[in-house]
Order: structure tokens, then sequence, then C-alpha cells
């Protein structure tokens, strides 16, 4: 394991929407496949655990392992004993960066999540937390108006593409698709998903 600060700061990275299509659909064919649902529901509860953490300023030191509060100034070091790592605020939030792992406005979201993925025991339960995940939105917090969806921070690739996949997926709900489209077109992102009549998800 690399010592004192050969270590960078690594994050979880996003989903491949590659995985998540195969996941959904299986499930559109009748065909519960846990062992992929569970594969795919680990990396979000990681992905969200990354968000968790860096709402509150923490990191978990890439040569140790121990978790520990970011300075907002000068240098902050391990506090494990021996252990000799440390990063400045600025390699942190920089780390976030490169992993596009800054939170925006949708915490709560990723903490829902993060709070109850460990507790699902069936594929049901599994699968509609994910589900419910990845079509959440960033929320103004005045307003309480969603404003964008938050896929770009879970799954791989550019927004506009990501997005599209989403609207693209199939529905474990038509109803609540359609539901989401709805919503969508009160975001930002309205341009990129097209409203279909209920039903035609």
């Amino acid at each position: 394991m690399p010592k004192g600060n050969l270590a960078k700061i690594q994050w979880a990275p996003p989903l491949r929407p590659a995985l998540l299509k195969r996941l959904y659909d299986s499930d559109a064919t009748g065909v519960e496949d846990l062992a992929l649902c569970d594969e795919i529901g680990i990396r979000l509860y990681l992905r969200c655990g990354t968000f968790a953490r860096v709402c509150r300023d923490e990191v978990e030191c890439p040569a140790c392992g121990t978790a520990f509060r970011v300075s907002p100034r000068g240098r902050s070091a391990c506090p494990q004993s021996g252990c000799g790592w440390h990063t400045t605020r600025a390699d942190y939030l920089q780390s976030i960066r490169n992993y596009n792992a800054q939170t925006g406005r949708a915490v709560e979201a990723y903490l829902h999540f993060h709070h109850a993925y460990p507790d699902a025991r069936t594929y049901k339960q599994k699968i509609l937390l994910i589900d419910e995940l990845i079509h959440s939105f960033h929320v103004d917090a005045k307003t309480g108006r969603e404003v964008k969806s938050i896929a770009s921070k879970l799954l791989e690739g550019n927004k506009k593409v990501v997005v599209k996949f989403l609207d693209d997926l199939s529905a474990l709900s038509p109803e609540e698709k359609e539901g989401w489209r709805r919503k969508m077109e009160m975001t930002i992102d309205s341009r990129i998903v097209q409203p279909r009549p209920a039903g035609k998800a």
C-alpha cells in the first residue's frame, strides 16, 4: 500500500449505464436478476457514500482507510497513529472535481439511499430504491422545486447523454415514468426529454 502522501484521494466512481440497462431489460422480461441488482445497488451505495462524505467535508485516508474531516484551511493530517498521510483543502476539492463528486442540491436523495439500501432484503425492495434514486432531482432549497436530474452524478457520461439514456430506459412503473417526465418539463433539462403520452413509456 502506498505510504505517506504517495496515495491519492479516491472516491466511488459513477455507474456504467450499460449495467443499469441490463437490469431494467431483464426486469421487463420478468426475470429478477438479484446478482446484477446487488452489483448495481452496491455501486450506487458507494457512490452515495461519496456524496455523504463530501457533504460532511470528510475524506477516507487512502493510505490507511481512516475517515476524518478536512479543515477549511491549512493541512489536514490523518489522525491514525503512524500513518503520516495528509492533504490540503485545495487537493481535497480537486479530488472531488476529478470524480464529479460535488453534491449539488441532491443531498437528501443520496443520504436516503445510503441509509435505506443496507436494510433492503428482496429484489423488489432493492430495485425500487435504485429506481427512486436514479429518477431523483436536484431540489431548490428555497422553493422545493426540482431543478435538474441527478442522473449525471450517478452514471458515466455527459449530462445530455445520461438524461436521454434514462428517458429511454425501460420503466418499472409507466405511471411513475410519466410523472418523472412531467417533472422534467419544469427543469433546465426539459429540452433533453420529450414528453410522451401516458402508457407509452
